[in-house]
């Protein structure tokens, strides 16, 4: 289970099967968490398989409490540390010991995992919004609609070919982008208390709707956030990832926002593993500004992982997505580009002429 799966289960959870769970966690026997709810021991048992059912856990085994206990104990260890107090653990380790030691002879083969195949399916995708004060503004590339307002149509229906609802969004073998992904909005200097976790594409305005315009614009926390997220989820799924960027602007720490960029190429191997999109709306976006950090010419990244466009210019966001998956990731100018900016486009292809 990766981070995205554990916290909508969690999120789940009935209110009272949220205070067994806490009470376990706390290192509880059966017994005294039926006392303090004055409910039978039985009925604790069952609130707890069907808790490790919410949480995907599951044996062949009679006498599941015993076994799945431990496993639970050990998955909000992962992702929820503070809920799990010193007894609980040691308890879980005891538990633990047999399996290991059952285990161990398998465990020490030498196995050698398959190498990574970073396609356009099977992601982790992250989307940061732009909720700043000037969002509100209205300009020629948003017509009679505030750009937050254009902006929620635009995000709903990237969403909804990301998670594949139209067949010719699933390749051959029936793999997506995705089947979830977490939206943020991004103002203030902090990052978001609680990634909101989407499955279909009409949650979406009503995002919008709960988190309106307002501050400065600072991603930095935000895509602190969701970078450490997704590192700390890769070594169990080995996924890639794909941060889409909605905004109107710069940022107000911008060097943050590089240097985050920066430290993700740090942790991967290959180019295709993770890409940061940043996709500009309205007229005073800084294009070529953000087509420099695209192509790479301040050289501040290891790794070609940055991409930019304008939200009016993307009409397939697949094949956006898909853009700079080939060989050749610094040919991969949009259209707009190579119409409106030839003289950018030949800088570029100068610049790598001469490093080849």
């Amino acid at each position: 289970m990766d981070r995205l799966q554990f916290t909508e289960a969690f999120e789940g959870l009935t209110p009272r099967r949220r205070q067994v769970l806490k009470l376990l966690l706390s290192g509880m026997a059966d017994r005294d968490i039926a006392g303090q709810l004055h409910i039978e021991a039985s009925t604790v048992r069952k609130h707890i398989e069907k808790i490790c059912g919410t949480f995907g856990l599951k044996n062949d085994l009679a006498d599941e409490r015993r076994t799945l206990r431990p496993e639970l104990i050990a998955l909000f260890s992962k992702y929820m540390p503070d809920m799990v107090s010193i007894k609980a653990q040691l308890e879980e380790e005891a538990n633990n010991y047999e399996k290991l030691i059952a285990n161990i002879l398998p465990t020490l083969q030498t196995t050698t995992p398959p190498e990574a195949d970073f396609s356009l399916y099977n992601r982790e995708v992250f989307i940061l919004i732009d909720r700043s004060g000037s969002m509100v503004r209205k300009d020629g590339d948003t017509g009679s609609q505030t750009r937050y307002e254009y902006l929620a149509e635009i995000v709903e229906g990237h969403i909804s070919a990301i998670l594949g609802k139209y067949a010719d969004m699933v390749n051959k073998t029936g793999e997506k982008i995705c089947d979830r992904l977490q939206v943020h909005f991004f103002s203030r200097a902090k990052a978001t208390p609680h990634p909101i976790i989407i499955k279909d594409a009409s949650e979406v305005w009503k995002l919008f709707v709960e988190n309106q315009p307002k501050t400065k614009t600072f991603i930095g926390p935000t895509l602190e956030y969701c970078v450490k997220t997704w590192l700390g989820d890769r070594p169990s799924n080995g996924k890639g990832a794909f941060f889409l960027i909605y905004t109107d602007g710069q940022f107000d720490d911008e060097e943050r926002f590089i240097d985050c960029i920066a430290s993700a190429c740090a942790n991967i191997s290959d180019r295709k593993e993770v890409k940061f999109f940043v996709l500009g709306l309205g007229e005073e976006i800084d294009r070529e500004h953000f087509l420099a950090l695209d192509f790479n010419l301040y050289k501040l990244m290891n790794f070609n992982v940055f991409v930019f466009d304008l939200v009016n210019e993307v009409d397939d966001i697949i094949e956006l997505l898909s853009r700079q998956l080939n060989d050749e990731p610094h040919l991969a100018f949009p259209h707009w580009v190579r119409t409106r900016h030839p003289e950018f486009v030949e800088r570029v292809l100068k610049e790598k002429s001469d490093l080849s």
